[in-house]
């Protein structure tokens, strides 16, 4: 009689408590899949704006690319590099127009069929000489691969549609570099419904025409569906007029009425979940939602969430999911209660090891796992498995956050991010002054390689000696501080303190300069064009730490410091030099070092002359950074006439200098025989 009432208090109190459990997590699950909707949705979209972007900054810095056929084979690798898009285009302030799209069979271009194994079309319209210009079709199987081409009359006026319009307004309001999305519209070269993403060309302040790539309809739709919640979920964006912007069955988000659609309201949807729940949303105004639907009266559950408010468009997501779908588990799980319940209270003693050894493992291997991450150890245990959906949860977000800290660790110091990590602080603003040495490399004739070189292959060139640089820093305990085009800044002595920064500069500086030698050789084998690397280092009193703002920070230097460095490393052009290091880096390190005098030299924004030098090699390295006899020979007689040159005694430098330029064609010597000629004269 006692076991009884117990054994019903504790069916129906484990069936009310498990339902508010299972609800509240199908709750947290909901509002989390809508946030991540929204998130995803950006990272889907983030780098169709980036192309658009990336495409009218490279047109802004030569507008003839409007007008050049080069500009097609950057369409199609646009087009390669996201199966989403199905057009790409440039428009022009004088109505020129140039559209790549890939051809499909079935719809005709021009009122013309597409030929046979043609993958790609181009469509040109130049109105820079002729505002009548004619409409110039090209289909290609890849670039440069033309299978057809024909002309046709010309009808069509970009600086008339809808997507330049909105580019030419944002313009006047002076949004100069502010991407332009589109609601849906039916395209007719494309015939279906698309998005268009544009973004401005600028030059001068002046509005010179916009970039615009086109995204299926259908895309979002199936992004919607492969990311549903359950089964029976919906996720459907809408602007802030409640027009439907895209419905995970397309055709449902609007209505076509000859070549145009017209959006449908989501509160217009006939018999649908969506359009009660957007009904009860605007007369409350609350982000969750809980509601039945049906003669039913099936429980609903809703969330709202908008776009961030700095983003492109205010569009708003919407998630509406049947509370039955999570709710099936726990069904069952409560019939099988009621019919093992008796054999439960046996068992519990053996239950409770059970389940307690189920919990208590995984979670030892958990924080295992926490403790690998902190301290940095790289060991790939294989991930943690669970039936238990929180252990689970856990387990996966453990796996995100191993793999968003070694992530993070490629753009900020290993032993900065080990700091936080450890005192678990937040980063604040603030840095401090130090005696530190500043690198800054760069390429030499950097701009003229990249006018005649294709971009793919300009990348994949300064990658490999981005690369081969980022080695030679991290193996001498530098931080690299940031990429700048072809060029790499670095430092030494921070986060962590260095007493041998100066040295360790230069031995990472001189590593890259013999490293370069074999980039070289096996660029001349693809008969390539070499790449020079000229590097400047200095070392000085600056302030480092976290600069910027609350929003984005940097872990930087800053000071008069990293201007010297800078210059030091565009004097290498002036002398005919590869690395050339400043005297106070001398001081701190130059016993170690094979240096040579360049010149006394005063640098703008310091008083005074100081003398910089050429490094030529490392006196207690290894068989890589050691100097060759050569290099040796260069330093000590370079030394003898510097010293010569600085007494003034002109004529007996000149005679060294022009020594070592027969002997050694040397460029820095041929240099100094010049200022010494001046001095005589």
């Amino acid at each position: 009689m006692l076991i009884i009432p117990a054994f019903i208090t504790f069916i129906f109190y484990s069936y009310r408590t498990n339902y508010l459990i299972y609800k509240q997590n199908a709750i947290n699950l909901v509002v989390r899949a809508n946030e991540e909707s929204i998130h995803s949705l950006i990272e889907f979209l983030d780098p169709i704006v980036d192309a658009v972007r990336v495409t009218s900054k490279m047109v802004a810095s030569n507008p003839e690319l409007i007008n050049q056929e080069k500009i097609t084979e950057h369409s199609i690798v646009n087009l390669e590099n996201n199966l989403n898009v199905v057009s790409y285009f440039l428009s022009s302030k004088d109505g020129s127009f140039r559209q790549v799209q890939r051809t499909n069979q079935a719809i005709p271009i021009a009122g013309r069929v597409p030929p046979e194994g043609s993958q790609y079309v181009s469509w040109v319209i130049d109105r820079s000489k002729n505002q009548n210009g004619e409409s110039t079709y090209t289909f290609f199987k890849s670039w440069g691969d033309v299978i057809a081409k024909f002309t046709s009359p010309n009808k069509y006026d970009p600086r008339e549609r809808p997507f330049y319009k909105g580019i030419t307004k944002n313009f006047s309001e002076g949004k100069f570099d502010i991407p332009l999305i589109e609601d849906p519209y039916f395209t007719n070269s494309t015939k279906q419904a698309v998005i268009s993403i544009s973004h401005p060309i600028t030059v001068s302040n002046q509005l010179l025409g916009s970039v615009t790539a086109q995204v299926k309809v259908a895309s979002f739709a199936d992004f919607l569906l492969k990311n549903k919640i359950s089964k029976n979920s919906q996720t459907i964006i809408f602007n802030e007029q409640g027009d439907v912007i895209v419905h995970p069955e397309v055709n449902l988000g609007f209505i076509k009425e000859k070549d145009t659609l017209v959006p449908r309201k989501i509160v217009d949807l006939d018999s649908s979940p969506a359009s009660v729940a957007k009904k009860i949303y605007d007369q409350i105004g609350s982000k969750q939602i809980e509601f039945t639907f049906g003669e039913n009266k099936v429980p609903y559950l809703a969330n709202f969430n908008s776009f961030p408010a700095n983003y492109i468009k205010p569009w708003i997501v919407m998630t509406v999911v049947p509370l039955d779908d999570f709710m099936a588990e726990l069904n069952i799980i409560n019939q099988r209660l009621i019919i093992f319940g008796i054999f439960a209270f046996i068992l519990i003693a053996f239950l409770t090891f059970y389940f307690s050894k189920l919990i208590s493992k995984p979670l030892e291997s958990l924080t295992t796992e926490i403790q690998n991450i902190f301290t940095f150890k790289s060991d790939d245990y294989p991930q943690v498995t669970s039936s238990i959906y929180e252990i689970s949860t856990l387990s996966n977000a453990i796996k995100r956050l191993k793999s968003t800290i070694a992530a993070f660790t490629s753009y900020v110091p290993k032993d900065l991010v080990n700091d936080l990590l450890s005192s678990g602080k937040a980063i604040e603003l603030g840095g401090e002054s130090r005696y530190l040495t500043v690198l800054f490399s760069d390429l030499k004739d950097f701009s003229t390689l990249s006018e005649i070189t294709p971009s793919r292959e300009l990348l994949l060139r300064v990658s490999s000696y981005l690369e081969l640089m980022t080695y030679a820093i991290k193996e001498e305990g530098g931080t690299i501080d940031k990429f700048i085009g072809d060029s790499v800044m670095a430092f030494w002595g921070a986060p962590l303190l260095d007493q041998n920064h100066a040295y360790h500069a230069c031995v990472a500086a001189f590593k890259t300069k013999r490293r370069m030698v074999f980039l070289n050789e096996k660029l001349v084998a693809e008969e390539k064009p070499p790449l020079v690397v000229r590097i400047g280092i200095h070392s000085d009193a600056v302030l480092v730490g976290n600069i910027g703002s609350a929003e984005r920070l940097s872990y930087t230097v800053m000071g008069d410091g990293v201007n010297i460095a800078a210059r030091l490393e565009g004097i290498n052009k002036e002398f005919n030099t590869d690395i050339c290091i400043s005297h106070s880096l001398f001081k701190e390190a130059g016993e170690r070092l094979w240096v040579r005098p360049i010149d006394q030299i005063t640098v703008k924004g310091r008083k005074g002359e100081l003398i910089i030098y050429e490094l030529m090699g490392i006196k207690d390295g290894d068989a890589e950074t050691a100097p060759t006899e050569i290099e040796k020979e260069l330093c000590i007689f370079t030394k003898k006439a510097f010293d010569l040159y600085m007494n003034g005694s002109y004529v007996e430098a000149l005679v060294i200098y022009e020594d070592l330029v027969l002997r050694f064609d040397d460029g820095l010597a041929a240099v100094m025989v010049a200022k010494c000629r001046n001095k005589i004269n």
